[in-house]
């Protein structure tokens, strides 16, 4: 629709007798369309098709690989870090929070350019803390830990406490890329698959599903502002339909453990039936686990394409692959795999005056595509800026465009109107492109553009000001 009225008004123009005229520019790439009313700068930037190692998207870089980190050729680039950690260390004296210890891996994913996604975990060897189990909350023991009664009231106290403490630290940190609201269940996983042999007590201590809903909602309410997914087998259609992503743990299986059921057909497939959950990647990611380790999938014969055109259907953002390594032959897909995967932004096109004023507003439009499967789930602005000659940035603006709500498939029309710097002297400057880090202070994401500066602006066009 603002396409359509911006090249009315163009058409406007030529038919008051503002003749229009079309030159090309470096190598057919951008061009110029000049009335006599003054020049128009339509810029089309070349397309690139490199994997894109954006924040926010790809594979998960697994517990730094648990102290045995794959080689950079056995392991594609990682810009998400994903961490569990049982309540115990979390808090393994009542009150007394381990913020230290996410502090310490938040700051070792920033020196590696990663951003962290957490889970909390309530179950799996010291799980929940003994202090806590001491106040007289009943549990039972099974193959991988202590599964707690999550109905107990002491339980649900403190268990919210907790979820209150790190929301406030961290709901709203920018070194945060999602968490999962995952603090019931084996593994954090809203199931009692661990509980072999003790299933009955393990059912009796499942919460009831007022509690489920009470446990989703602290998420909601201490972690506002933070992307969450809700993993399949919890509260899945309440969390997608109050925002939240959603989440699978057996990503690939299609026959990992049995030939008469798995997770792809007979788990996800089913839950993808309902709406909410249907179109929760809209306004929440999408993190899948593998089942298994990619490498046994090769070795096992799986159809990998099959697999991999399942995440692109189900808009997967993240894929968290353990962090062991991808068999070589398998590279190349899956390399084709991490171009499509998350979000893909083109500047197809920008559009502005090709002179301006000091002091006087400045109309800049610009048509862009999201060629990934996601959006952005984060409040990353758009931004302009002017640099001199000698490289100096005079003048930046910040578009008032919400970069989140870029759906795949549809072009986006952005205006925005700007003001040049009174003190601009006359001269050609040039102008650059970037989304911003959601406090603005850099440049955070690569554009599916040739031109990328050191800072990762990209240099789209030049301005001469009168």
């Amino acid at each position: 629709m603002q396409r359509a009225k911006w090249k009315r008004a163009l058409l406007v123009m030529i038919g008051l007798g503002l003749a229009a005229c079309v030159s090309p520019l470096s190598g057919g790439s951008d061009r110029i369309m000049a009335t006599s009313a003054g020049k128009l700068v339509t810029v089309q930037p070349r397309e690139i098709d490199d994997v894109l190692y954006n924040p926010g998207m790809g594979f998960a870089d697994f517990h730094f690989g648990f102290g045995h980190p794959p080689q950079a050729e056995e392991y594609p680039h990682t810009t998400v870090a994903y961490f569990r950690w049982p309540w115990a260390e979390l808090e393994p004296a009542e009150g007394q929070y381990n913020f230290a210890l996410v502090d310490r891996v938040i700051e070792q994913a920033k020196a590696k350019g990663e951003t962290l996604a957490i889970r909390i975990v309530s179950e799996y060897k010291t799980g929940t803390p003994q202090w806590l189990l001491d106040k007289g909350v009943a549990s039972v023991k099974e193959s991988d830990g202590i599964f707690p009664d999550y109905n107990n009231p002491v339980f649900l106290d403190y268990h919210e406490r907790l979820i209150r403490a790190f929301g406030e630290r961290y709901g709203r940190s920018l070194d945060i890329d999602h968490v999962d609201i995952g603090s019931v269940g084996c593994w954090g996983e809203w199931n009692t698959a661990c509980c072999e042999g003790v299933e009955v007590q393990c059912k009796a201590y499942f919460p009831s599903e007022a509690n489920q809903l009470a446990i989703t909602d602290w998420y909601f309410k201490y972690f506002a502002g933070t992307p969450l997914v809700m993993l399949h087998g919890g509260q899945l259609q309440y969390a997608t339909a109050r925002g939240a992503g959603w989440r699978g743990d057996c990503f690939g299986d299609y026959g990992y453990f049995s030939p008469d059921w798995n997770h792809m057909e007979h788990a996800y497939a089913p839950v993808l039936e309902v709406q909410a959950v249907a179109d929760a990647w809209k306004h929440g990611p999408v993190q899948m686990e593998v089942c298994g380790y990619i490498h046994e999938w090769y070795e096992r014969g799986f159809d990998l394409d099959r697999i991999l055109s399942k995440g692109l259907e189900w808009h997967v953002s993240v894929l968290n692959a353990k962090s062991k390594p991808v068999p070589a032959a398998w590279r190349p897909r899956i390399n084709e795999f991490l171009k499509k995967i998350g979000y893909r932004l083109v500047p197809v096109e920008i559009t502005h005056p090709a002179e301006g004023r000091a002091g006087e507003r400045l109309l800049l439009q610009s048509r862009w595509e999201n060629k990934g499967v996601a959006p952005v789930y984060h409040a990353w602005p758009l931004a302009y800026r002017l640099r001199s000659e000698s490289g100096h940035v005079v003048a930046q603006w910040t578009s008032a465009t919400d970069v989140k709500q870029w759906l795949p498939g549809a072009p986006y029309e952005v205006q925005d109107s700007v003001v040049l710097p009174g003190t601009l002297s006359p001269g050609t400057y040039a102008l650059d492109l970037a989304v911003l880090t959601e406090d603005g202070r850099s440049a955070h994401v690569d554009l599916a553009i040739e031109g990328k500066r050191t800072d990762r602006w990209y240099g789209v066009s030049t301005l001469t000001i009168r």
